[in-house]
């Protein structure tokens, strides 16, 4: 499986900004690209897409590279996540649709590790600008960040709002580097199951879970405002800033997938978790 390089993924991506205009309002001979949807776009223009693997009724879905080129090797899992489970649909849940958003901030891919890659177009932290404990005081480290001037102020925010409110997805995983860690996500109010299957991909994938991210203050992050519709969701932090630790990641979101296959009846999920699913393997 080869990896997506920075360069390749930034000719993919002016590509498909180079035909957004037909992927929003596609004349009678476009050809649709089976299982990509057009997320949005990003300050710049950039698409943000998303590609649905399996057809089952409980989407999974999984985002990389909200903090663009600071963070690339979460999209480089993506990509590989993606390449995957196309080639190998059998491991896919029968009851389970996995969304893949490689790129949740395509204009900071540009600028590589470097910190201003982190951040949008316009200087934005992406992970700040959510709608859940929002605050215009906003950290990176000790460090000061642009929220933005109120939540969903962005382009990229609000598309990918509104593509998480229209698909109800069951759970919602962000990909980060490098604090080697899976973290909840709470908003305010009841638990809504993040911290339980935290625990799941956590200790499938071998990362610290069950503790609160405590390295800085964060606010208004995307995984805090997720939960907050009700609706499970977790960062899920690397522990490399460079390599895309597929083993342990595919490990997490089968675990994932297997807590979901359980949920369910029929003999075609009884054969998925007999195949797929650890002997033994506990649900958080």
């Amino acid at each position: 499986m080869r990896a997506l390089t920075l360069a390749l993924l930034l000719t993919l991506l002016a590509a498909t900004s180079a035909a957004s205009a037909d992927l929003l309002d596609p004349p009678p001979t476009a050809t649709p690209v089976p299982g990509i949807t057009l997320v949005g776009h990003s300050v710049d223009g950039n698409p943000i897409v998303a590609q649905q693997l399996g057809d089952g009724p409980m989407p999974i879905l999984l985002v990389g590279g909200i903090h663009g080129g600071w963070e690339l090797n979460t999209v480089l899992l993506m990509n590989e996540i993606a390449a995957f489970f196309a080639a190998h649909p059998e491991d896919i849940a029968p009851n389970v649709s996995l969304y893949v958003i490689p790129a949740a901030n395509p204009d900071g891919l540009r600028h590589g590790r470097k910190a201003e890659g982190r951040f949008n177009a316009n200087g934005v932290d992406l992970n700040r600008n959510w709608g859940c404990n929002w605050s215009a005081e906003a950290f990176w480290r000790s460090q000061r960040v642009d929220a933005g001037a109120e939540p969903f102020s962005e382009p990229e925010t609000q598309a990918l709002r509104d593509f998480i409110t229209a698909l109800q997805p069951v759970a919602v995983l962000w990909y980060h580097s490098a604090a080697a860690g899976v973290f909840a996500g709470h908003c305010t109010g009841e638990d809504h199951g993040s911290a339980g299957l935290a625990d799941v991909v956590g200790r499938a994938a071998g990362y610290t879970t069950g503790q609160p991210f405590s390295a800085y203050p964060v606010s208004g992050t995307a995984a805090d405002w997720v939960d907050g519709l009700g609706t499970p969701s977790m960062d899920v932090e690397l522990e490399s800033a460079q390599a895309v630790e597929w083993e342990r990641n595919h490990a997490g979101i089968m675990a994932l997938q297997c807590h979901f296959a359980r949920l369910g009846a029929g003999d075609a999920l009884e054969a998925f978790v007999a195949r797929a699913c650890r002997e033994g393997e506990q649900d958080g």
